[in-house]
């Protein structure tokens, strides 16, 4: 890939990895079609954390934070990709002169709120844990103070 180049056309084929969990994030990935699975390794396993296609954008936040790929990204299906330069997003982002920004803002909105609903979720799922476990331990108390007498 010419490395002066800001934006570049990339075709990935079933099963090639565009980037790598790990990776320093020199692109973001604007998907033109196809599909690409976002895979997630922990503990030798892999998790698939989403599906994405014609029209997404990912990869933006190792570009975005200069944190290392939290995740990879691997076709699933022939994928035709516009690479978008770290750099030229940065300029973008102070100039506010690039057309990805309106489309990368929604996205990045998008990810916010999933985010938002999923943290929700698990606090409402813990204090209904923390609830059963009271009870639990209630029952558990009422069970050893009949045994006691």
């Amino acid at each position: 890939m010419p490395e002066k180049a800001k934006f570049i056309t990339q075709d990935y084929k079933e099963g090639e990895t565009l980037f790598e969990q790990g990776d320093t994030g020199d692109y973001i990935y604007i998907i033109i079609n196809g599909t690409v699975e976002v895979r997630k390794e922990t503990n030798g396993k892999t998790k698939c954390l989403a599906r994405v296609s014609s029209g997404d954008i990912i990869g933006e936040m190792a570009v975005l934070t200069d944190e290392p790929r939290c995740a990879s990204g691997v076709a699933v299906e022939p994928t035709r990709v516009i690479m978008v330069r770290d750099r030229t997003l940065r300029l973008a982002l102070l100039n506010n002169n690039l057309p990805i920004l309106k489309p990368l803002t929604s996205q990045l909105i998008l990810r916010f709120k999933e985010a938002q609903e999923q943290a929700e979720y698990y606090r409402r799922k813990t204090k209904k844990l923390e609830k059963e476990i009271i009870l639990l331990k209630e029952d558990l108390l009422k069970a050893e103070m009949q045994n006691n007498t």
